[in-house]
């Protein structure tokens, strides 16, 4: 066990409660394309053996999680070589250990004052969306990175009344990416301030929010080393109709500084929105506003009765690529070996969501939906997410968007089924170019078979086809493959 947690943990007092699983992942994949070519495609087996561990600590004062897998895979060191290369312009690294870490940690140095948080993560994504590769590691290709974050900080969090509470958050952070001499590593100073009355606990509230971020990214081959700045301070009020209803608005001054193909970048936004909770099963907030990009519409629904759950949310946002390739840190949710929408005997999934190649902040559109439905010995999971990017410093787009559905079927006491669908669409164009970023426009299906046998009670063997076809723009993004996986999972 994390000798360190436990260290921190006892020290806030009172006895710690533990709660912690492992497991041990070995599997063979076969391949009837291993470099994803058109033409003159090879065979080939990939072994790999991934070790996972779920930890949850919690003591009076002090609270730590971590999921936590490392993939190690044969294909990493073997000689094989691919022609087209990893990301369409050479990039042909192939990760012989992949990690999947998130990890939270917080300790209340002072009581009901002040907090001591830290976290991490580290995940691999693709270095260029556009292309081939990318999405794990059982091709030869390439086209991977690993996006690897830690940050620390203070919290001080007041509550002076039923009614009156104050916020104030640091946290330093540092990001790094593998592929560096592209990508580029950076680190970033952030400050949260809100001051004022809780909306839950009054007829009618007020109160000061801010935030500001400074973001100075490494010098890489395509970029000097540089700083962006965004600001912003807000006037928040809410109006609670009734116990379900609640009427919010702010409005404020953002001062930005980043590279910009156009002369706003900062100015005055307002928001207007809607909060509707009926009971604890159902939130609804939506909003309208104006922000120096244009509108700014906004939505999240939360769903939960019995059998099914259901989230959904959009925004319209200013980003850095930074956040969206980590976009999953600080989220300690769940195994990392079964993810959502995961199956026994997937390869160990990424994280985070594709964007431009770039440190430059993007306006990112966002829509993602996710929907579960658990049926006496069926089950159905639907994961969709939408994209839509334009970059900053020159009018650039992306569009990003992925669905995958799944359903599960228990056949027997201790055997089970699942058929599983996927599409995936990115689309590029380079200030009105079209064409991708360093490679083409691309669209996948992917259908699969599959069924999990219980050798006990903490065994399982799966057996998995997965059929995939890729279109593109050019030949070496085309290409048709065949993968069946065997594998053995233990749980401790």
């Amino acid at each position: 066990m994390c000798l360190a947690c436990t260290a921190v943990i006892s020290a806030g007092g009172g006895a710690a409660e533990w709660t912690n699983t492992a497991g041990l992942a070995v599997n063979s994949y076969y391949s009837s394309n291993i470099c994803r070519v058109p033409n003159d495609e090879e065979e080939k087996l990939v072994g790999t053996v991934t070790p996972n561990v779920n930890l949850r600590g919690e003591g009076a004062r002090a609270f730590v999680a971590l999921d936590a897998a490392v993939e190690y895979n044969t294909l990493g060191e073997s000689s094989l070589e691919c022609p087209q290369g990893g990301a369409g312009f050479g990039v042909a690294n192939r990760e012989t250990w992949v990690p999947r870490i998130n990890f939270l940690s917080e300790f209340e140095a002072v009581e009901n004052f002040l907090f001591l948080e830290a976290d991490a993560f580290a995940a691999q994504n693709s270095v260029n969306p556009f292309v081939t590769g990318g999405d794990d590691n059982i091709n030869g290709v390439g086209n991977t990175n690993i996006t690897s974050r830690w940050g620390a900080g203070a919290r001080i969090q007041r509550q002076y009344s039923e009614r009156w509470a104050v916020l104030a958050r640091y946290n330093y952070n540092e990001q790094y990416n593998s592929f560096n001499q592209v990508l580029g590593d950076s680190q970033e100073d952030r400050v949260e301030l809100d001051v004022g009355m809780i909306p839950e606990a009054s007829r009618f509230s007020l109160g000061v929010r801010g935030q500001y971020s400074e973001v100075t990214f490494d010098e890489t081959l395509t970029q000097p080393e540089f700083v962006n700045r965004l600001s912003r301070l807000e006037l928040r009020s809410a109006l609670q109709l009734s116990r379900s209803w609640q009427l919010n608005a702010y409005g404020g001054e953002e001062d930005n500084v980043f590279l910009s193909s156009s002369d706003e970048v900062d100015g005055s936004y307002w928001d207007v929105g809607l909060r509707w909770a009926p009971n604890d099963r159902v939130t609804v907030n939506a909003g309208y506003g104006e922000r120096f990009f244009g509108d700014a519409p906004r939505f999240d629904i939360s769903y939960r009765h019995k059998r099914t759950q259901l989230t959904a949310s959009y925004i319209r946002d200013l980003q850095f690529p930074r956040n969206i390739r980590a976009a999953d840190g600080g989220e300690v949710a769940s195994d990392p070996l079964n993810p959502d929408v995961g199956l026994p005997g997937d390869p160990l999934a990424g994280a985070g969501g594709p964007t431009f190649i770039g440190q430059t902040p993007v306006l990112n559109e966002n829509f993602t939906l996710s929907y579960r439905f658990n049926a006496r010995r069926t089950t159905f999971s639907v994961q969709a997410n939408d994209s839509q990017q334009t970059r900053a410093e020159n009018g650039s787009t992306g569009s990003f968007q992925n669905v995958t559905a799944i359903v599960t079927r228990q056949l027997g006491v201790s055997l089970s089924g699942d058929v599983r669908l996927g599409w995936r669409n990115n689309e590029g164009d380079i200030n009105g170019t079209g064409g991708g970023l360093f490679g083409q426009n691309l669209e996948a299906w992917t259908v699969g078979l599959g069924v999990q046998q219980k050798l006990g009670p903490e065994t399982i063997l799966s057996l998995r086809y997965l059929y995939t076809d890729q279109t593109s723009d050019t030949d070496f993004n085309t290409f048709e493959e065949n993968r069946v996986d065997l594998g053995l999972r233990f749980s401790f």
